[in-house]
């Protein structure tokens, strides 16, 4: 009971401290709509516009839209979740929409792998 509730330590087996960073629209640019395993997901809460979802890749982190704050905020509460990332059992596909002004964005779901 303690433990979840004040171990804030890594729950991710991945190290991804050293990683380049980079936005889903750079990615995409670079990669495609190429499917990844997840290696880590994370909220940075001091971002300059509020608190910035990322996921990890490999090779990677990729700072998602604000629209991924709650996916990657149940994936941090749910154990199951984190078990299946530390597994490679988690991927994510990136996608496009366009929007009601019609400019082209950048989207995506977690998928199981």
């Amino acid at each position: 009971m303690f433990n979840e509730a004040f171990n804030h330590g890594k729950k991710f087996t991945f190290d991804s401290d050293n990683l380049p960073d980079t936005d889903l629209t750079t990615f995409v640019n670079e990669n495609g709509n190429k499917q990844f395993t997840v290696k880590a997901v994370f909220i940075n809460p001091k971002s300059k516009f509020g608190p910035r979802p990322c996921v990890v890749c490999s090779t990677l982190k990729i700072w998602l839209p604000n629209h991924f704050l709650g996916d990657v905020e149940a994936i941090l509460n749910n154990q199951d979740m984190i078990d299946a990332i530390n597994n490679g059992k988690c991927g994510f596909v990136p996608s496009q929409y366009t929007d009601k002004n019609g400019v082209m964005r950048n989207s995506g779901k977690f998928i199981d792998i």
